[in-house]
């Protein structure tokens, strides 16, 4: 209800008012205007009146089930956490306690790519971007398994080995039914896992406090945020170059999706040409990447065109099973390499990090060395949600090694943990690579 202008229009004239008179019409229009505002206020509708949960949900769901290319793994049981996690979202009174439930109900699918957004203060940093330790649980501790080089845990000299006591100033079991909404004894181990990397992760652009046990001594770190580093990261140099005792070393440093990384890329190869062999480091590319720029990288590596991978889109109505399997290619680009080359890989290779990964060791890398990948599943689109103002990142292509094997699957010829960072802070990694291509090459002479 609005106030209307003829409820306050005055037709006396002021002429004929005493002071008095006047002061009291004031008055009154006053308590008009102000009585029809408080009418407009009883009857006004807010958005969160009008948000229906059940609504929002159905939607959620219905993408997720036809658009998903990774609905149904053998490993997971996804009707069962759409059932329990239907009647809490459904019973959401806001759209921003919807978004909440729905994230803790997207983290069952462990799937770092599989995301829901618009993000605030309160969401966890996006995984593993926003990482840079990575634990496991054992034996009913939660030990350190990896540390990624250079973030703010490796600065702090946190190592493998110590045992994380408390994350924020909770003990660890109650920081990892933070990340899921479910209580720690109904979590599977893969889980668990995940959501004690994710609370390690820390909110979005938050600092950190984190308690370590390690050799019978209990000490707190306040950590930055983890986004801090990458951010750093991302106004220095796409990646680096050396020349490590004859071998060619190019590290990438997140920037798969930055277009000037083909030119860097380039310059790197051409500089490092007299080197006897080459080390491509692909542990720091957490957040991925894109094709136009992985492409051209790999085509110096081709002397014809060829495939480098394997995929199946997922589309509405048709699942990604009945789908054609196409083929991605890496064409020649100027200057070909031909000398040996390995390939380091890790918890913080992640998307087209792994995709490159795979690429090269189908178009003839001696070895990939490292750790497990970070797993983010599928090549991935962005999906709009009607209802609930949200959108949702997903994998809608099925990614595959050029020998059909899932690229999820795919694991270092030669497996090393952990791959960053070891006990004393050194690069066991890349000292692995080191070795193996000089006795390569002792063995060729």
């Amino acid at each position: 209800m609005v106030a209307s202008s003829a409820l306050i229009r005055a037709s006396i004239s002021s002429a004929t008012l005493t002071q008095s008179d006047t002061d009291n019409m004031k008055i009154k229009i006053l308590a008009t205007l102000l009585f029809s505002i408080s009418l407009a206020g009883c009857f006004k509708t807010t958005e969160d009146d009008r948000f229906n949960a059940k609504d929002a949900w159905q939607v959620l769901e219905s993408v997720l089930k036809q658009q998903y290319a990774y609905i149904d793994r053998p490993d997971f049981n996804a009707q069962k956490v759409f059932n329990e996690f239907q009647i809490r979202a459904s019973e959401a009174s806001t759209r921003q306690e919807f978004a909440d439930i729905s994230q803790m109900f997207l983290r069952h699918f462990l799937d770092p790519h599989l995301n829901l957004g618009p993000y605030d203060e309160n969401d966890f940093s996006v995984f593993p971007t926003g990482s840079d330790i990575r634990a496991i649980y054992k034996h009913n501790e939660f030990i350190i398994e990896d540390v990624k080089a250079d973030g703010a845990a490796d600065l702090a000299n946190i190592r493998p080995g110590a045992e994380v006591v408390t994350i924020d100033n909770l003990p660890v079991k109650e920081a990892v039914e933070k990340v899921f909404g479910r209580q720690f004894e109904q979590l599977s181990l893969q889980q668990i896992n995940y959501g004690v990397n994710i609370s390690l992760g820390g909110y979005r652009n938050r600092e950190r406090t984190i308690s370590l046990k390690h050799q019978g001594e209990l000490k707190t770190y306040h950590l930055a945020a983890s986004y801090d580093s990458i951010n750093a990261i991302a106004k220095g140099p796409t990646l680096t170059y050396q020349e490590l005792d004859g071998l060619g070393y190019i590290r990438f440093n997140n920037s798969l999706g930055n277009s000037d990384t083909v030119n860097a890329f380039k310059e790197a190869i051409t500089a490092l040409s007299e080197t006897s062999a080459l080390i491509i480091d692909l542990r720091n590319t957490p957040s991925g990447g894109n094709t136009a720029v992985a492409e051209p990288i790999l085509g110096h590596f081709v002397d014809k065109k060829t495939v480098y991978q394997l995929y199946q889109r997922q589309e509405q109505g048709r699942s990604y099973k009945d789908a054609d399997m196409e083929k991605a290619y890496a064409e020649p680009n100027a200057p070909h390499y031909t000398k040996p080359f390995v390939v380091l890989a890790g918890r913080w290779t992640g998307s087209m990090g792994e995709g490159m990964t795979i690429g090269l060791d189908a178009i003839g890398a001696v070895t990939v060395i490292g750790a497990p990948m970070a797993d983010l599943l599928g090549g991935i689109k962005t999906v709009k949600l009607a209802k609930s103002d949200t959108w949702l990142e997903l994998g809608f292509e099925r990614l595959y090694h050029v020998n059909n094997t899932y690229r999820e699957d795919f694991e270092p010829d030669v497996m090393i943990s952990p791959a960053d960072r070891d006990s004393n802070g050194n690069d066991p990694a890349l000292s692995m690579a080191q070795k193996i291509l000089n006795e390569s090459l002792m063995g060729s002479m």
